[in-house]
Order: structure tokens, then sequence, then C-alpha cells
């Protein structure tokens, strides 16, 4: 069943990745959005070192986790759930920043004429880390982490065509989704191997 739903999910998170990034610098370009054009690539080419930078402070985090896994202390599922729920934050801030950048050019009503500007914030926050899980094909838990994140974003921008009530509890759900059931589920199963 999960994996129909996850199926499912895949095939528009698939045609945004492709082209969503294309459709809406191009919409931008004749929208004469030159601005907010050069700060997303300026973004999309450097964004995935800021955050590299930004993620130093969980390697302790991360070294600690595997000290306290070797001697098998409980300490390392708190060093661990801190480590991961650190990643996760930065995630959101990225897709909350992403967001808040792309809307801040747009000055109309919800509408058709929002749609670049949501399609290009979708490349600004998720492109940095689609890159980073595709530089860790070792690490298994990255690509949910970032199909996780993608679904909620979509999610999120869908909802803001619906309803403002939608928008809030999307946010809820990926917030607790992503900040408690993703670093709880990455636990269990480092300690099922």
């Amino acid at each position: 069943m999960l994996s129909k739903i996850m199926n499912i999910l895949s095939l528009p998170i698939i045609i945004l990745n492709i082209f969503g990034g294309i459709v809406g610098v191009i919409w931008l370009i004749f929208l004469g959005e030159w601005k907010l054009i050069t700060i997303g690539i300026l973004l999309v080419l450097t964004s995935h070192w800021i955050i590299s930078i930004l993620m130093i402070p969980s390697l302790p985090l991360i070294g600690i986790a595997a000290y306290f896994y070797e001697i098998k202390s409980f300490w390392r599922y708190v060093f661990a759930f801190i480590s991961k729920l650190y990643e996760n934050i930065l995630i959101i801030a990225t897709c909350i920043f992403a967001f808040y950048l792309c809307s801040s050019f747009y000055n109309g009503d919800i509408g058709v004429g929002y749609i670049p500007y949501l399609l290009w914030s979708w490349v600004i926050a998720l492109s940095p880390w689609q890159f980073i899980a595709s530089k860790n094909p070792d690490n298994e838990f990255s690509p949910i982490i970032v199909f996780n994140a993608s679904v909620f974003y979509l999610l999120f921008l869908i909802s803001i065509f619906i309803n403002s009530l939608l928008v809030k509890i999307t946010i809820i759900i990926f917030a607790v989704v992503q900040l408690i059931a993703i670093p709880i589920f990455i636990l269990i199963t480092i300690d099922e191997k």
C-alpha cells in the first residue's frame, strides 16, 4: 500500500523536478523578473555549499551517536535524533526561505500569475537537497527525507490555491512528519540493522 502511494506521488514530483524550473524560469522571463531569476540561479548554484557549511554542527552529533551506538547506550538515540532533527530543520528552513523569497516578488492575488513564482521556489527549495542526496548514494535515508520534503512542499503549494486552513494543516503535518516521525523512523531502522 505504501509503495503504491509513493508511486502515485512520485509522478508529479518527477515532472516538477524535470519541467518545473524550466517552465517557471521561462514564464518569469516573460514577466521580466530578472532579479528573481538571477537570485534563484545563484542560490541553485551555491546553496548546496551553504547547506554543507550549515550541516557542520551536526557532524560531532553523528560522531557521538556512533560512539554510543558501538557501546549500545541509550544516548545513541538521543544524539542521532538531534542530528536528524537538525538536518530536517534545515530542510524546512530552506523551503520556507525559498517560498518567501519568491513570493516577495509577486504582487498579485493568488491565481495563475502566482504559478511561475511557486515553480521557481520549488527549484530553489529542493534542488540543493536533491543534489546532496545524489552525492550520498550510500545513505539510504537521504532519498526518503528529500522525497518526504518534496511531497509536502508539493501539497503545500497546491493547498495555497485551495484554502488557507488546508495550508496550515499541511504545514503542521509537514513539521510533525519531518521533525518527529522521520527521525524516529530512521532511529528504528538503524537499530534493527
